[in-house]
């Protein structure tokens, strides 16, 4: 996998390059209702996440209410809460969405603008993992550390269970694990 750089970022971890049977197991999480996918995909994502940089509090990049119906679940939030259980740290909801249009309805301007997200309540303090299924543009999980910075994060870290092999990319501050 390339390096990938997201303002506002301090590291980035994937599972796996968004291709063949890791680009498979995400789509049958997130369409095709596999829960029993976020078993494999969120060990494979602790194994990714460094020792040293263990989080205080891991939360997750909320699906669009819309998705969230039609599934029944959210993705992102089953992973960020079965990673939490191996990385031994305690899952929180921080985040809340501010629109509802899904990343893969969105013309590229929308993509590259990210979704609206605002921190739910509270103050934060410490390193905060952010988790969500896949990274395109970056620009969802630049819209996330930028709300929970505003919220008092000292650190932002994320980690995704695939990255996207070849996609245009926002700005970079930190490399990808």
């Amino acid at each position: 996998m390339q390096d990938l750089r997201i303002e506002g970022v301090d590291a980035l971890w994937a599972g796996w390059s968004h291709e063949g049977a890791a680009a498979e197991l995400v789509r049958a999480l997130k369409y095709g209702r596999v829960t029993a996918s976020v078993t494999p995909i969120a060990d494979r994502m602790a194994t990714q996440v460094p020792t040293a940089q263990r989080p205080d509090l891991v939360t997750w990049v909320p699906c669009s209410p819309t998705r969230r119906r039609e599934r029944g679940f959210d993705p992102a939030e089953l992973l960020a809460r079965a990673l939490a259980r191996r990385l031994r740290c305690p899952a929180r909801h921080l985040l809340r969405r501010l629109d509802d249009d899904p990343q893969t309805a969105r013309t590229r301007e929308g993509r590259m603008a990210g979704p609206r997200l605002a921190l739910r309540r509270g103050r934060l303090r410490g390193l905060v993992l952010v988790v969500d299924d896949v990274c395109t543009t970056g620009s969802t999980l630049r819209v996330a550390a930028a709300a929970l910075r505003s919220g008092g994060a000292a650190a932002v870290v994320a980690a995704v269970a695939t990255v996207a092999p070849a996609a245009s990319r926002q700005a970079a501050t930190a490399p990808l694990r």
